[in-house]
């Protein structure tokens, strides 16, 4: 059996029915040609009906739960759909008897591929093949440390390697820059595919558990130093034992998070910091004597009665008490509040008599 998938791996990237709505009568011919006997598509989505017409009864339109997305492009969960049954997939792409075709590729133009880019507004066309610095290019970033293409290609880049060249298997491109925390965005992707986890497989389910929690972990400032050890140990077994390519991409992808970020991504455990200043765990409060009124707002709102101080003294935030909980940034309305990560800024260690400026 032939499926066409038109369902969204990720949500922020739409491509295949952002190119149906686009031509949606050449859409529906390349879809018919191929002889698939189904589409995929969200439930709900106001071009199921129409679409439906326009194939007629030869292909079945399903519409499918829009909670999901990387599990639709696995044959063997794709066609349990048509038959009322969960998505679960019994096997690897390509090692059962039906086949996905994916619809940002089948409906993109021959040697070309349409994707979109995180933040954009609408996808953008590249070659098929292309290089770091063309993505790198086409999202308009700045300062870019790492491009990363989605499930179910799962590739990892450094920005460095303008001229490597990367296959575009998915519909979904994000660039990372200075800005960009790798531990957070590895812990991302990792909660997307424990999401989708179907329980079928050991390795599968608890052990894309087990890394979803380990990365979170060393982003909530929980991590331990034999963590990156024990996902080096994991990520292999799971590569090899998984029984449907989720598991076996989020594994290859955590690996090479791990390989270009390692020091990074240990600062979080070793140094109990965070380089980028992204993961809220690891940020500081402090307030600036030289913006602070006294004007006690932010003592009232800081329900963990950490912030030092009362009317006509500067205020010190303790930070031992402090939880990060951030009520007291909208309660500053002169901006005396700020948040630190690596780079902290001087402030007087207890409160100081206020002087008017």
């Amino acid at each position: 059996m032939t499926i066409v998938n038109l369902m969204p791996a990720h949500r922020q990237a739409p491509v295949a029915l952002w190119l149906l709505a686009r031509d949606f009568d050449a859409s529906a011919k390349k879809i018919a040609a191929t002889g698939a006997e189904a589409v995929l598509l969200p439930a709900g989505h106001e071009l199921a009906a129409r679409l439906s017409d326009a194939l007629g009864d030869s292909v079945r339109v399903v519409e499918c739960n829009p909670e999901l997305g990387f599990v639709y492009a696995n044959p063997s969960a794709a066609a349990k759909v048509l038959s009322g049954e969960k998505p679960i997939p019994s096997c690897a792409n390509g090692e059962g008897t039906d086949s996905v075709i994916e619809g940002g590729a089948l409906l993109s133009e021959e040697g070309s591929r349409w994707v979109w880019p995180e933040g954009a507004s609408e996808p953008v066309c590249l070659d098929a093949t292309t290089t770091v610095a063309q993505l790198v290019a086409a999202a308009g970033a700045e300062e870019a440390k790492a491009v990363y293409v989605g499930y179910p290609a799962g590739t990892l880049v450094c920005a460095a390697d303008g001229d490597a060249q990367v296959e575009l298997g998915s519909d979904y491109v994000r660039v990372y820059t200075a800005n960009s925390c790798m531990a957070n965005a590895l812990n991302e992707i990792c909660q997307l595919y424990r999401h989708e986890t179907c329980g079928r497989c050991v390795f599968g389910h608890e052990g894309s558990h087990q890394i979803a929690t380990i990365v979170a972990d060393i982003c909530r400032k929980k991590g331990k130093p034999s963590d990156l050890a024990l996902l080096r140990d994991l990520c292999p077994v799971m590569q090899g034992q998984c029984l449907c390519e989720q598991g076996r991409v989020m594994a290859r992808t955590v690996m090479a998070f791990l390989d270009l970020f390692e020091a990074e991504i240990s600062a979080h455990i070793g140094k109990k910091t965070c380089p980028a200043g992204e993961c809220k765990a690891f940020l500081t409060y402090h307030i600036l004597a030289s913006k602070c009124q006294a004007c006690n707002a932010c003592v009232d709102s800081c329900e963990e009665d950490a912030i030092l101080g009362r009317p006509r003294f500067i205020h010190v935030i303790d930070q031992k008490a402090c939880t990060q909980c951030g009520a007291c940034l909208g309660s500053c309305e002169y901006g005396a509040i700020v948040t630190a990560g690596a780079v902290k800024p001087k402030c007087p260690p207890k409160p100081i008599p206020f002087r008017k400026r």
